[in-house]
């Protein structure tokens, strides 16, 4: 500073010509067509790896080399800061087990060999986005829950029979977190989407015995008796429904093709939940059914009116017993 300031040289000026002759300046741009491709002029590749050029170059008329001292040394090549601090930025690439369990093994690694103390370590990357990822599923799981909920309502005319459809979502879940620790597939984004697409997908063979349920009691059928005769007439569209969906996802799921692997966890969520809600549904389904119509009746009963022959409702102008 004091020998820059001695010819009258700003030391800025110093650094911005070095950066200027070894960095380069764009001095304009080439455009062909769609894509345009910077000029940039500075020294050639030889001159700006050596020292010497350094003592060379001239600042304002002055030569570098009188007002720096030109040495070898050992640096970061850049230095990125984050919130004001300084950051080194480690890349990996996950060779086997998925981003998860990198991460804890990572996570694991780390904390057998704890950071000095001024340092922190965070592990971002995919993992990151992984995370922000699931907040954003996790509402969008939360959302599809209410808008199906909102359209059987509409259906069905009812506040409480969604409530019985809407039980094939944890059967399904469960289905889905078995065939996902069995695969070694993980939870991950992929298949955190299969499971929201599941939301509306198991639904359907709960709907198609419920309303067969009502319809039968509409004829006159008592809750039990309705209740067998969905489960003789259902059984067999909902498990072939439920066949041709999964054999339909069964390439997906075996990462057939390239680019499969990214896609198969969402097969194998898909495919494992609609295998345990079908099987589920088909007892389950009937059971709250029973349950729910039964509690009503009881719940009528406490309250000195006359139980219906269904506490459940009927859609609207279609009493029960017609």
């Amino acid at each position: 500073g004091e020998r820059a300031a001695a010819f009258g040289v700003d030391p800025r000026r110093i650094a911005q010509t070095v950066q200027d002759y070894m960095k380069g300046t764009v001095a304009t741009d080439l455009v062909e067509f769609d894509r345009k491709v910077p000029i940039v002029v500075r020294l050639p590749d030889a001159e700006r790896r050596s020292a010497a050029t350094l003592e060379e170059l001239r600042v304002d008329g002055v030569p570098l080399r009188e007002v720096v001292r030109v040495y070898d040394a050992a640096g970061p090549s850049e230095i990125r800061r984050l919130e004001q601090g300084r950051m080194v930025v480690v890349h990996a690439d996950v060779a086997t087990g998925g981003v998860d369990r990198a991460v804890e093994r990572v996570g694991a690694a780390l904390a057998a060999a704890p950071a000095p103390h001024g340092l922190r370590v965070e592990i971002g990357g995919e993992n990151e986005e992984m995370r922000r990822g699931f907040r954003g599923l996790a509402f969008a799981f939360l959302l599809a829950i209410i808008l199906v909920y909102m359209l059987l309502a509409a259906e069905f005319e009812s506040l409480l029979l969604p409530f019985i459809v809407l039980l094939a979502v944890p059967l399904a879940a469960v289905g889905s977190t078995l065939a996902l620790w069995v695969t070694g597939a993980g939870i991950n984004t992929m298949s955190l989407i299969g499971m929201v697409i599941l939301v509306g997908i198991v639904d359907n063979d709960a709907v198609v015995k419920v309303d067969f349920i009502n319809q039968m009691r509409r004829q006159g059928m008592s809750r039990r008796d309705a209740i067998f005769a969905a489960g003789h007439a259902r059984m067999r569209p909902i498990v072939m429904n439920t066949i041709t969906a999964m054999l339909g996802l069964l390439p997906m799921a075996l990462a057939l093709g390239p680019g499969a692997e990214l896609q198969a966890p969402l097969a194998i969520a898909v495919f494992g939940g609609l295998l345990s809600a079908t099987a589920l549904t088909l007892v389950v389904i009937p059971v709250a059914y029973d349950l729910l119509d039964e509690l009503g009746e009881r719940i009528a009963g406490a309250f000195g009116r006359k139980p219906a022959e269904s506490t459940i409702p009927f859609p609207a102008g279609v009493a029960a017993g017609d």
